[in-house]
């Protein structure tokens, strides 16, 4: 779902992976993928309270820098939808001149988060690339 919602949006995107659990696999993943050039990454799954979910700390291991104003924003406005979103442990990061986002693993959460994120994308992109603003 969150593939096609980049295509539709103009990306290039390469099939979906599957990780193994821990925070080095992703974490590794991710360095090798702004390495290659990739410009977004987007996570599912592994964000909130289970003794498994990782995925935010595999995210800050990589990481260049946080950005955490458009967690936040994905957090509250998933919270318009339900109040479990204030569990979630969404995540958005820097790594090198790629954006990487953490989002639910639910398909309702994943396509909700794609459609909050969608506006800001292309717009972040430029940011990241010392654009500035229009």
């Amino acid at each position: 779902m969150l593939v096609d919602g980049l295509r539709r949006l103009g990306a290039r995107v390469a099939d979906a992976e599957l990780l193994p659990d821990g925070v080095e696999p992703l974490a590794g993943r991710l360095r090798a993928l702004a390495a290659e050039g990739v410009r977004i990454a987007l996570c599912t799954g592994g964000t909130g309270l289970g003794p498994n979910d990782a995925t935010p700390e595999a995210l800050r291991a990589a990481a260049d820098r946080s950005v955490d104003g458009l967690a936040e924003m994905f957090r509250s406005e998933s919270a318009k939808h339900t109040p479990m979103a204030w569990l979630s442990r969404a995540e958005v990061v820097q790594v090198g001149r790629m954006l990487v986002f953490a989002l639910p693993g639910s398909q309702r959460a994943a396509k909700q988060g794609m459609d909050i994120l969608a506006p800001l994308l292309a717009h972040a992109l430029a940011m990241v690339d010392g654009e500035g603003h229009p």
